[in-house]
């Protein structure tokens, strides 16, 4: 969270020898909180998917959590399949360039159809995105 402060000792000014492991410690622990953070505002959705960049913004406002710590967690999550990310393609030059990447939740206690579930999340997120821009855009 931000504002934790994890002790590290200093082995150079009498700290203790596991210094390193320790600050390793805080580091996985700190590691451990962002990708919680990234679950629990997934969650918090009724449905759970979001651009990857509305929820680096809400974890930067909320927690202070930098763009490339959220990209470590999702991508650790993506490997553990705690989550779905899939990226989008807008041929309108004003997009071009434009972070279009969907996360989606994967519900554990779906089981085999969790992943699926997850794809839906992002599509249905997409669709809806997409059909709100194409309403109100108006290239000149």
């Amino acid at each position: 969270m931000k504002g934790d402060v994890y002790h590290v000792p200093n082995p150079g000014k009498g700290g203790k020898s596991g210094g390193m492991s320790e600050r390793r410690l805080g580091v996985g622990q700190r590691d451990s909180e962002i990708r919680q953070n990234v679950l629990a505002c997934l969650r918090q959705r009724e449905r759970r998917a979001l651009f990857v960049t509305e929820l680096a913004a809400a974890l930067r406002k909320v927690h202070g959590v930098s763009a490339s710590d959220v990209e470590w967690a999702l991508a650790a999550l993506e490997a553990d399949w705690s989550v779905v990310i899939r990226d989008h393609y807008c041929a309108d030059p004003h997009v071009v360039g434009t972070d279009l990447r969907i996360v989606a939740l994967v519900e554990p206690h779906a089981g085999d159809d969790g992943q699926m579930q997850a794809i839906r999340e992002v599509e249905a997120t997409w669709h809806e995105w997409l059909a709100e821009y194409m309403a109100n855009h108006r290239c000149s």
